[in-house]
């Protein structure tokens, strides 16, 4: 049985006011002292007199709450994943580590917490020893939840900490099987890494696992003139990518609400008294790969400027766990070019003649600390730009950003390599002549370039903080008084009205379709919208962003289901592989379909299935789903009308098959289907997924694909997600959510200061013993709002604990 975490018993009126005397006073032996009050749901609020003291609050709230992921994320960092969960599914850990230790994550996190300003040493610190603390209080249950006990679960140092950050920043570690799988021909079996590894990392590159939307609205489109944010980060429901909500409070410093992944220090999204903002993982491409000409008979040596040069090796040995509990160290080597190391990938093989490497933009950025802090520091908006300007350092993501005198922002402040004018236009030239180029841009967004030419080299610019990197002026930037957003596409529709244009193709397309939830997102927001969720004034306040975000229209349906009904009614029965099918019930749920994905949303299952019959390429252009074309003059409403209605027809009855298969009826309604897990409850929850076109994302786990990595023993990582017939969504049971809409804030600034309200979908702790394991997935999916308590007196008033913690500095 998992065992509770500690709780904190709520304190007497007569402690709430002698506090001191409650807990023996302010520190005055220069050692850590931080509050942590919590308020309804979990929620910490942490004060402290200074960084290292704040740290230490976090860090043991933080361990409180996620003690089993934070340790099994340090444990990634450090490489150790095999060494305590063996090798892994296909030996997917033994691959992991490999990487990171071949690549020197953790040398690299030695060097970048040394060279951190003191305040951020201190931050650091601080965090490790509130963590460390928990973890000893706790004692052989240490932390205590499903991970109790475990060896794997060990005090942590600051650098371990650091690493965490370091490789939360990579691209490449996320694509460690195309990297492990690189080896030169006549050695490529030796080591041999499972195809599905390979395929993971063309995903892993785009960061798909990664979504969001995002609206900074400015003085033209709220009531009250001043800023309005609607953060809705898409992020995983399960693992250690999680957010953890709090309140950092350091009196006449700081004070910054919002959230952070587990682990890190600090607010990543939130809001303080100026400036509310959050982030979407923006389309640029922060990682280039190249192409290198190979030296005849020598598969390891590549021409540069025509001269040969030789590849370097680095081969490190991985502790790994066998089933009899033994360790023992196996051997694995990686291959570098002077630009980064090599990989393969489907279509990018290592042969005789080409190996292919690949550059991380942010292999050299050490800055994630030193960037959050000066934007949870901003006073207005013009600081928090230049909060960006100074440390140039969001490793993959946009910003959007709303301001309390009603400005309203667009950053794309990811970090991307620094090609000439000159490489650009080259490589335009290669899109042209050369099909791999062609073939990885059109269908995956890839950059590919040449390696053994070194007009390729990314320029460095004095002044830039990441090395060979775009500067701050020339990163894809707007401020309007209307308003700005992005779900995901890159800059050119940030705001429809004034598209950006000319900025490095590595920042992403310009005139090119976008994607269904992009076009709803507009929909929702623009000034003439159908919907009128603004009101009669066209000006929003936060009730009708919500109610927006949560409208949960599908913009696919809009485009198609009355066209299929249509179609349907004509044709009512089909012949499919020599079977008549009988569409009539088909017609009928579709008909009553009210082109929302909400739980009681009867006919949605059906629409879905029929959907996602379709390859997502079809959405982007005509085809046999959509028959009239995209238009870069009309992007938000092409392509649009359906194509072939034959066609569609068998999918339909294809649909109907899944449905029949899964033993639910074809007007199902979406929560028969689609649920969110915590531990042995079941709930069902509003929202769609990429095919439908709905802002409010939820996507569930694959068919045949665990809920999360099975060695981590953690409730719902085995239920079953067998595959319903040839379905590319329905499992066995049903459509179970692993990532998504996980925090969601709506903030408006008031007269009296930031008024928020927020969810957190999968809740504060990941401890199922814990209150607040998932009272607020019961929240979202009554689409019920909660407020977010800012203010002191907000604070007080909702306490349910306090604790103040003092430790001694090392």
């Amino acid at each position: 049985m998992p065992q509770p975490l500690r709780r904190v018993a709520r304190l007497t009126p007569a402690c709430l006011v002698f506090l001191a005397a409650c807990q023996g006073g302010p520190a005055d032996d220069g050692g850590y002292r931080a509050e942590v009050i919590r308020t309804s749901h979990g929620v910490a609020h942490i004060t402290a007199d200074d960084f290292g003291s704040l740290g230490y609050g976090e860090g043991y709230a933080a361990a409180e709450d996620h003690g089993c992921h934070i340790a099994r994320g340090l444990a990634a960092a450090r490489g150790e994943l095999a060494r305590y969960f063996g090798p892994g599914d296909e030996q997917r850990n033994v691959v992991s580590d490999s990487v990171v230790r071949a690549i020197g994550i953790p040398a690299q996190a030695r060097a970048a917490f040394a060279a951190e300003d003191a305040t951020n040493r201190d931050w650091l610190t601080g965090y490790t020893a509130g963590y460390n603390r928990y973890l000893a209080e706790q004692g052989e249950a240490a932390p205590g939840s499903w991970c109790a006990g475990e060896d794997w679960v060990r005090p942590a140092t600051p650098e371990d900490f650091t690493g965490r950050m370091v490789l939360l920043a990579q691209t490449l570690p996320r694509m460690a099987g195309a990297l492990a799988a690189a080896q030169p021909p006549a050695a490529a079996s030796t080591a041999a890494v499972s195809d599905r590894l390979v395929e993971e990392a063309a995903d892993a590159m785009a960061l798909s696992g990664l979504g969001s939307n995002a609206w900074a609205l400015g003085s033209e489109r709220t009531e009250n003139g001043r800023g309005l944010l609607l953060a809705n980060p898409h992020y995983p429901w399960y693992g250690g990518n999680r957010f953890w909500e709090k309140h950092l409070t350091i009196p006449d410093t700081l004070d910054v609400y919002g959230a952070h992944l587990l682990g890190a220090p600090g607010v990543a999204i939130g809001f303080n008294r100026g400036v509310a903002w959050s982030h979407t993982v923006s389309d640029s491409e922060r990682v280039v790969l190249y192409q290198l000409d190979l030296v005849p008979g020598e598969p390891t040596s590549y021409f540069l400027e025509g001269e040969p040069r030789s590849m370097t090796s680095r081969t490190v040995r991985v502790p790994v766990l066998g089933e009899d509990g033994a360790v023992t160290e196996i051997e694995r080597t990686l291959w570098f070019s002077h630009l980064g190391p090599v990989l393969v990938m489907p279509g990018m093989p290592w042969t005789e003649t080409t190996a292919f490497t690949a550059r991380d933009a942010n292999a050299e950025n050490t800055y994630l600390l030193s960037q959050w802090r000066a934007m949870n520091l901003a006073t207005d908006l013009d600081s928090f730009i230049e909060a960006h300007r100074r440390w140039n350092a969001m490793p993959w993501v946009n910003t959007m950003a709303a301001s309390a005198d009603g400005r309203a922002l667009y950053l794309d402040n990811s970090t991307v390599g620094n090609l000439s004018e000159e490489a650009i236009s080259l490589w335009q030239e290669r899109l042209a002549s050369d099909p791999r180029t062609a073939n990885l841009y059109a269908e995956r967004g890839m950059i590919l370039l040449d390696g053994s030419d070194s007009r390729f080299a990314w320029v460095d610019v004095p002044g830039t903080p990441v090395p060979g990197t775009v500067p701050f002026e020339r990163r894809p930037r707007l401020e309007r008084r209307d308003y700005i957003f992005n779900a995901n596409d890159s800059y050119w529709l940030t705001q429809p009205a004034a598209p950006l244009t000319g900025y490095s193709p590595l920042y992403g397309p310009e005139a090119t379709a976008r994607s269904l939830r992009t076009r709803m997102n507009v929909q929702l927001l623009a000034p003439d919208s159908a919907y009128g969720y603004a009101g009669e004034d066209g000006r929003f306040n936060r009730k009708e962003i919500q109610e927006a975000l949560f409208s949960n229209r599908s913009l696919a349906a809009e485009l198609l289901k009355d066209r299929l009904v249509d179609a349907c009614r004509a044709t009512p029965t089909v012949t499919v592989d020599g079977e008549r099918r009988d569409l009539a019930a088909a017609c009928d749920a579709l008909a009553a379909f009210d082109g929302r994905f909400d739980e009681d949303s009867r006919g949605a299952v059906l629409f879905r299935e029929w959907l996602s019959r379709y390859e997502y390429a079809e959405h982007f252009d005509a085809g046999s789903l959509f028959a009239e074309p995209f238009d870069a003059a009309r992007p938000v409403t092409t392509p649009a009308g359906l194509a072939d209605a034959a066609r569609a027809l068998e999918q339909l009855a294809a649909a109907v098959a899944v449905l029949e298969a899964a033993g639910l009826p074809v007007d199902a309604p979406l929560g028969a289907a689609q649920a969110a897990y915590r531990g042995d409850e079941r709930f069902p929850v509003h929202g769609g997924n990429r095919y439908e076109g709905v802002a409010n994302l939820q996507v569930s786990a694959a068919p045949g694909e665990p809920l999360l990595p099975a060695d981590l023993g953690h409730p719902n990582g085995d239920l079953d997600t067998a595959p319903v017939a040839d379905s590319r969504l329905l499992t066995a049971s049903g459509y179970p959510i692993v990532h998504g809409s996980s925090l969601i804030l709506t903030l408006a600034f008031e007269e009296a200061g930031p008024v928020g309200e927020a969810l957190l979908t999968y809740s504060q702790s990941g401890d199922p013993a814990s209150p607040w394991f998932s009272d607020q997935t019961a929240l979202y999916r009554a689409k019920t709002w909660r407020p977010v308590h800012f203010t002191r007196e907000s604070v007080e008033a909702d306490l349910q604990s306090r604790q103040v913690l003092r430790g001694p500095r090392d």
